[in-house]
């Protein structure tokens, strides 16, 4: 088992959005912010672990918690050099918290899936005209090195509002970058969703390849997640990946060590057959399992 070098923690499951692809109400808890004393409890447990890239982010909007500027400032006295990554779905009103947290942040995502009327199909009840306020809003405020990139997730409803996002948003805004992620399926009993046709496709691979991120060659046993990842939701409760939120815990983090959990017979049964690639039932309905010929489809390697 190596030592984690990759982190996801969710440090509030507070949302202003319902978005149309996310599982939240299936798998969350009751609404709260993880407190600084926890979350430094958490990040004394992992002090020990070459942590090179930290997400704070999932079930929620980070920062509706109210001290998140607080959050990414302790993350980052202990682990300084690591790579911080955040994401926000931008509405709601700048606030000086927001504006704090960029001196620690690295790398942010505005999450836009869509233009117009396409945008708040998908993340309802999201309005265009607050993203352009927090836009116009962002326009004014020192980044402070932070590089700010659109997420955007693709899906077969939406294709053709990448090129306006592109020229109107990130051009027009002089954001950092334009990544597409192809939309999967949080939910593992579903499958994913597609739709796409030919020509959707066709247009995808030759205009935007260059864009969408994720592995064309992949399979259970490339999986990080059960040698060197670690996921933990805002109650402390360990998951194994991002990928399966809906998933049974391997044990809590604010009660038990890393190496407790991750030594654990359900954990060492989940990355064993994730390495052998004969994946348990935890595993055996990743969607990026069925993302990866599709990615292939795409052009991506």
């Amino acid at each position: 088992m190596k030592p984690i070098d990759y982190v996801y923690i969710e440090t509030t499951n507070y949302c202003n959005l319902q978005c149309s692809f996310c599982n939240r109400d299936e798998v969350i808890g009751p609404l709260q912010h993880m407190t600084l004393f926890n979350f430094e409890s958490l990040l004394e447990k992992i002090k020990d672990h070459p942590v090179k890239e930290a997400k704070l982010m999932g079930m929620g909007e980070p920062f509706l918690h109210p001290k998140f500027d607080e959050i990414c400032k302790l993350f980052k006295q202990y682990f300084p050099d690591a790579k911080l990554i955040s994401a926000t779905n931008c509405q709601y009103t700048i606030t000086p918290v927001f504006e704090r947290a960029l001196e620690y942040i690295d790398y942010l995502y505005f999450s836009i899936d869509g233009y117009e009327d396409s945008y708040e199909t998908y993340r309802p009840p999201s309005k265009w005209s607050k993203l352009i306020k927090f836009l116009n809003r962002f326009k004014e405020v020192d980044r402070k090195g932070c590089t700010v990139a659109v997420n955007y997730v693709v899906n077969s409803g939406n294709v053709d509002d990448i090129q306006p996002v592109y020229d109107h948003i990130v051009k027009a805004y002089k954001l950092d970058e334009l990544r597409l992620n192809i939309a999967q399926e949080w939910n593992p009993d579903k499958s994913m969703p597609s739709g796409y046709t030919e020509e959707q496709l066709e247009y995808l691979k030759n205009n935007w390849s260059s864009m969408i991120k994720g592995r064309a060659v992949w399979d259970y046993k490339n999986c990080f997640w059960p040698e060197r990842g670690l996921y933990v939701t805002v109650e402390g409760r360990v998951l194994m990946c991002c990928m399966n939120t809906a998933a049974e815990e391997f044990g809590n983090i604010f009660s038990s060590s890393v190496d407790t959990i991750r030594k654990g017979k359900k954990f060492r049964l989940v990355a064993e057959g994730c390495k052998q690639n004969n994946p348990t039932d935890h595993c055996k309905t990743c969607s990026y399992k069925e993302l990866a010929p599709l990615l292939s489809r795409l052009g991506l390697l």
